[in-house]
């Protein structure tokens, strides 16, 4: 007797997203061919949000003046090597929130993003924290660095991978025992039997690929896992040497938390602003050193 599934109940936009929220639960018995089949989906579907929501935090939070080596974490970047002038990779992040590059007097290049710098006066507007070395610690706890998540071959447990084998087994064998069958009395013609010979060459593509789906899905999931490993090694590597940077790096992030330190935090705390030349601003040295010692002793 050959056993057949229908996938197609399963096909629709929100299929792999709506079984994601069950597996804590576990799957059904037709959820468990399904996926044994044809797989879970992709785990990483959502990470480009997250990675444009880790982004724009960190830029936010740093002032909206950040160096290509601070954003290498979550970009899809090549592990570290001798070529470090490259940093064609910040141009997506560029266009996404508007930023430009500027260098500054000592011939570094800094990424100033203005959009973020006015939602960091929102942000902050309560907070009373300047720019620069304060924000720091609000993102002490935040993620170091984007980490994919590796594709799974199928999450039925193995209960329910036993038994989604047991009938591709089925099906196999019974596609075996009724083809020999059909050879017995392949002159007999006529009725049932001829519709069974008719759609034979059906069952038997059916048979084949319960399990040959399975076996392509699986070199095509070592192959993209061994991708994401490659991603996630590269991004781990910039995020640890951002805790221990060499000379030049340590001196682009000073230079940006610098650059931030002179920009507008907020209409009600304005110190000094890198938009105007300082003669035409009505706040002389004495004031912009009262106003920043007031908010170091707020905090």
């Amino acid at each position: 007797m050959v056993c057949s599934l229908n996938p197609y109940r399963y096909w629709d936009p929100y299929y792999y997203r709506r079984r994601r929220r069950k597996t804590e639960g576990g799957m059904n018995f037709f959820e468990s061919v399904f996926s044994f089949v044809f797989g879970d989906g992709d785990p990483n579907q959502e990470i480009e949000e997250e990675r444009w929501k880790l982004i724009g935090e960190y830029i936010t939070s740093h002032g909206g003046v950040v160096t290509a080596e601070e954003l290498a974490p979550y970009l899809d970047v090549p592990p570290i090597d001798g070529n470090k002038e490259d940093e064609s990779y910040i141009l997506p992040v560029l266009l996404r929130f508007d930023g430009c590059p500027e260098v500054n007097s000592k011939g570094n290049i800094l990424y100033r993003f203005p959009s973020l710098q006015r939602s960091a006066s929102t942000w902050f507007g309560n907070r009373k924290e300047y720019a620069g070395k304060r924000w720091k610690t609000w993102v002490g706890e935040a993620t170091k660095f984007l980490q994919e998540k590796r594709w799974d071959f199928s999450k039925a447990g193995g209960k329910e991978k036993s038994l989604v084998i047991a009938l591709g087994g089925l099906n196999l064998a019974g596609v075996i025992i009724l083809g020999s069958m059909l050879k017995d009395i392949a002159t007999i013609r006529g009725g049932f039997l001829s519709f069974v010979t008719d759609i034979f060459p059906l069952l038997q593509i059916y048979a084949a690929s319960f399990f040959a789906i399975p076996l392509s899905r699986w070199f095509l999931i070592r192959k993209k896992n061994k991708e994401i490993d490659e991603r996630n090694r590269a991004r781990k590597q910039r995020a640890l040497a951002l805790e221990m940077p060499d000379p030049t790096v340590r001196q682009k992030i000073e230079s940006a938390r610098s650059m931030a330190e002179r920009t507008v935090i907020g209409a009600d705390r304005i110190i000094y602003s890198s938009e105007k030349d300082f003669a035409e601003q009505d706040y002389d040295a004495k004031e912009w050193e009262r106003r920043y010692r007031e908010v170091e002793r707020s905090d």
